[in-house]
């Protein structure tokens, strides 16, 4: 069995005074240290996608030679992020590259001998910059300089540019930035594939930059105009985007990014599994954006590059910024990587949201065109306060019975076959227009269809209907919403990531803008890729310590987790930040 940490130097995880010892000293990087940060950037193979396209935008095939080369870079900024809990930076890395790392390994590296002194440090310092901001250049999907603008030239710059080229670095971004996170989990990839059923979750997490920045009304912009504000209400837009509009104080407001991250989830029940076999919440892939902006497209963009690395694809959970994006956009990609989708909806998309043959998408199930209308509007009416929540139970509990039921599994073209529920050998109604349904079990919920000028819809008619792939699509999901079983997955998938964003938070200083200090999309993301690969280290390490090897048993590790709410005693809330 393999342990990632043992891939890890006896150093990640501590301060930056602890790296450097207690009197203040430089601590050199052994071999074996410089060995590891080696073969973690080999793991990635970042060095020649990068090369490729820096070789690509050098104007002169016999340029001068770059003091510090990207293998360099990459080595130096993981060494930085495992002497500093994730954190990077340059001159730390510079440092590193100059003065800590032996003598064979700068030769391999080939690196210069810069002078322990002032100027030979800067001379470090501003070799590494240079490769750095290389590197982030030839994958920045923004047109914009990274300093202040005046908002008429930023808007023309954006206008001007060119939409496929930034469309091919941005793919370039996210497969770097993404094959350094996956770096941290290749060690224990065959654990985590055994132990895991492909689940997992989405959100987007506010990280902060460290540009101060403008009010929205102001003729320039940020030092960091790819930046944006996060509002902690409703769909996180910057208020720019909302002048002229009313809207609601907003509960919180930083300047930044938001990083859209696709976590590991676990869906098997508490009573099969015990709590060291479980998978600990990963980051598995992630993307960095204006908050607000696109969040389905970005997402996507994660959940591809997964798919690209062969992950399996499982269940998906999302919350509403997600299931209210177009279906062309989000939802039918989505389907077609594998994911089955369990979603949360709005109170203006409670009720019936599509039909289909006289079928009804009643909260993401489809149901007989005869279900009761208080079992249609049950949980828009206890948001509405028009019921209580013991009607809510009962009314939602009754729904089954007119659930239409999968006849077979979906084809390859994605579509799904569905039997009336007063059809096949096990109906679970009653129902005089399939008479065969009538007198089998006086269990059964009557149905008594109304006559109409037109006649009977085609799904009463029919024993079976087929519903294609994008029938329903935007609202449709396996699971009955608010019933047991949707309850139990889709919070614990969400708890998952909300795990996970606060864990990096507390210990990689995930959200602190202090830990990057560089402007721009492009090298905000670079530097988070290290801070979340350095969570994932941190995780994997604690968890493969439990598990039973040749030469220990297996152990429960430590845990503070409270005793699990009952699905069945959920309720749904009022949402008082959405219509």
């Amino acid at each position: 069995m393999t342990h990632p940490h043992h891939h890890l130097p006896a150093t990640a995880g501590r301060t930056p005074q602890e790296s450097h010892g207690t009197n203040g000293r430089r601590r050199p990087v052994t071999r074996a240290e410089a060995a590891l940060a080696r073969r973690f950037v080999d793991r990635t193979e970042t060095v020649p996608l990068i090369n490729r396209a820096l070789d690509a935008r050098r104007r002169s095939p016999a340029g001068r030679p770059r003091t510090v080369t990207v293998q360099a870079l990459l080595t130096g900024m993981t060494l930085a992020s495992w002497r500093s809990s994730g954190r990077v930076v340059l001159s730390d890395v510079a440092d590193l590259l100059a003065h800590r790392l032996p003598a064979p390994v700068r030769t391999r590296l080939a690196l210069p001998a810069w002078p322990d002194t002032a100027d030979g440090f800067e001379a470090a310092y501003l070799a590494v910059r240079r490769t750095f901001h290389a590197v982030e250049s030839v994958m920045d999907p923004s047109p914009l300089p990274k300093h202040r603008l005046a908002r008429t030239e930023a808007a023309a710059l954006e206008a001007a540019a060119d939409r496929a080229a930034l469309d091919e670095r941005r793919a370039l971004l996210v497969q770097v930035t993404n094959r350094i996170v996956e770096a941290s989990l290749a060690p224990a990839r065959t654990l985590i594939e055994e132990y895991w059923d492909g689940s997992v979750a989405v959100d987007a997490t506010p990280v902060r930059t460290f540009s101060a920045g403008r009010h929205p009304t102001s003729e320039h912009t940020a030092t960091d105009p790819d930046a944006a504000w996060y509002v902690r209400d409703g769909d996180h837009r910057d208020p720019a985007d909302t002048v002229g509009r009313k809207r609601a104080k907003a509960r919180r407001a930083l300047f930044g990014y938001e990083a859209t991250l696709v976590v590991s989830g676990d869906t098997t029940p508490a009573h099969d599994l015990p709590p060291h076999l479980r998978l600990p919440a990963l980051a598995l892939a992630f993307t960095v954006h204006k908050p607000g902006h696109d969040p389905a497209g970005n997402a996507l963009a994660a959940l591809e590059d997964l798919n690209r690395r062969g992950y399996r694809p499982g269940w998906l959970a999302a919350d509403r910024a997600y299931s209210s994006a177009q279906p062309d956009t989000f939802h039918l990609p989505v389907h077609d990587l594998g994911y089955r989708p369990i979603w949360d909806y709005r109170r203006d998309q409670l009720g019936i949201q599509a039909t289909h043959a006289g079928a009804l998408l009643v909260d993401g199930t489809w149901y007989c065109p005869h279900i009761p209308a208080p079992l249609i509007t049950a949980t828009a009416d206890l948001l509405h306060k028009r019921i209580d929540r013991t009607t809510w139970r009962h009314r939602v509990d009754a729904r089954p019975a007119y659930r239409l039921r999968p006849k077979a599994a979906p084809d390859q073209r994605g579509a799904r076959r569905l039997l009336c529920p007063a059809a096949g050998t096990h109906p679970t109604a009653a129902c005089p227009v399939k008479p065969r349904s009538l007198g089998r079990d006086p269990r059964l919920v009557p149905i008594d269809p109304a006559p109409t000028p037109g006649g009977h819809p085609e799904v009463c008619v029919r024993e079976s209907l087929t519903f294609h792939r994008d029938t329903g699509i935007r609202h449709w999901q396996e699971l009955d919403h608010a019933r047991t079983d949707w309850v139990r997955l889709y919070f614990h998938l969400r708890n998952r990531v909300e795990h996970f964003n606060q864990y990096a938070k507390d210990h990689e200083a995930l959200e602190r803008s202090r830990t990057r200090r560089i402007r721009g999309q492009a090298a905000q993301s670079l530097l988070l890729a290290f801070q979340l690969a350095h969570a994932n280290h941190r995780k994997l390490a604690t968890w493969l310590d439990t598990l039973q090897t040749s030469t220990q048993p297996a152990r429960r590790r430590p845990t503070n987790r409270h005793t699990p709410n009952n699905p069945a005693n959920w309720t749904p809330r009022r949402q008082t930040d959405n219509p």
